[in-house]
């Protein structure tokens, strides 16, 4: 649906620019964060596109001493594809008003002269707004990397892969060789956070696949710290996904602990998950029976149907 409101967007703008009609202008809204250093922007060209994006208020020309007073306001964003020429109103860090992009006349052509196509209007924009300049472009290059396609560095920045992205993951030795290969990084939720966060708790030196793995199947620092704490460490990735995927979270592990089962072996953990041993299941069964049960015990009485043992010496001698 998106990529038809965008289809159908971009000729109408296409058809009202051949009939001489001028589009609506962009608005945009913008909200100082509580760091101080930095504004929350969205700017909407059109009813159903927006974009928006978390940026260092020194990136803009004009808009710091805006942010202190209550009136009219005009500032800039300038790019290697052009300037974003904002006019408003601002009041207590937040406001808004209508924006206009300025493509550079002369960046279509750089880029010719580094061997990619030439932009369209909408494209040149995006490559403005997502900062997809010749400083990302040189340091892909300077990394080694496959030089990408015009329409790669334009969907680079939709993903939100640019310069600081590129720059972060080759800090922590992730030259992955491809723009793509970064946008599937990006798209899956790997961060720089994430893997020092996860490398720090045992998780050092994952391949991307594994980074991945471990994103999907939701591997997060609070988990492998919350498991720690209960005395599951230090845990491989195949081990963290495979109690993730059994559904043995920290409150399972706790709840059993607190009803006499504090030291189980994660996989006892999963085979007490996968045969539905659930605390309140397991409540039941110990108002029925005398004496701590053994895992072989509890798993016996779930897979037959009863809650003592006494029940299931009966079953099995009639049997």
């Amino acid at each position: 649906m998106d990529a038809f409101y965008r289809l159908v967007t971009s000729l109408a703008v296409s058809l009202m620019s051949a009939l001489g009609i001028q589009a609506p202008p962009a608005t945009w809204q913008l909200q100082m964060m509580p760091d101080g250093r930095t504004v929350s922007l969205t700017f909407s060209d059109h009813s159903h596109s927006s974009h928006g994006a978390t940026m260092a208020i020194d990136q803009f020309d004009g808009l710091k001493p805006l942010l202190q007073t209550t009136g009219a306001a005009r500032f800039r964003l300038k790019r290697d594809a052009g300037v974003f020429e904002f006019d408003g109103v601002l009041r207590g860090g937040a406001g808004g008003g209508t924006m206009e992009f300025v493509p550079s006349e002369t960046f279509p052509q750089e880029l010719a002269r580094r061997g990619f196509a030439k932009p369209t209007r909408v494209e040149q924009m995006k490559m403005a707004w997502h900062d997809a300049g010749f400083a990302f472009i040189d340091e892909l290059a300077a990394e080694n990397y496959q030089r990408p396609t015009l329409a790669q560095l334009v969907n680079a920045g939709d993903h939100g892969v640019n310069r600081i992205y590129l720059h972060e993951m080759s800090r922590l030795g992730y030259r992955v060789g491809t723009v793509d290969a970064l946008i599937r990084m990006r798209d899956h939720g790997v961060s720089a956070d994430y893997i020092q966060d996860v490398s720090a708790l045992g998780l050092a030196h994952l391949s991307v696949d594994d980074l991945v793995r471990a994103r999907d199947h939701g591997i997060d620092p609070g988990y492998i710290r919350e498991l720690a704490s209960l005395g599951h460490k230090p845990l491989t990735l195949d081990e963290l996904v495979a109690a993730r995927d059994h559904g043995v979270g920290p409150d399972y592990v706790r709840q059993l602990g607190a009803l006499g089962y504090p030291s189980i072996s994660l996989a006892n953990l999963i085979r007490l998950r996968d045969h539905g041993v659930s605390p309140e299941w397991l409540r039941t069964v110990q108002a029925q029976n005398s004496g701590k049960l053994s895992i072989d015990e509890l798993v016996s009485l779930r897979d037959h149907g009863v809650n003592s043992i006494e029940a299931l010496r009966r079953r099995t001698h009639a049997s």
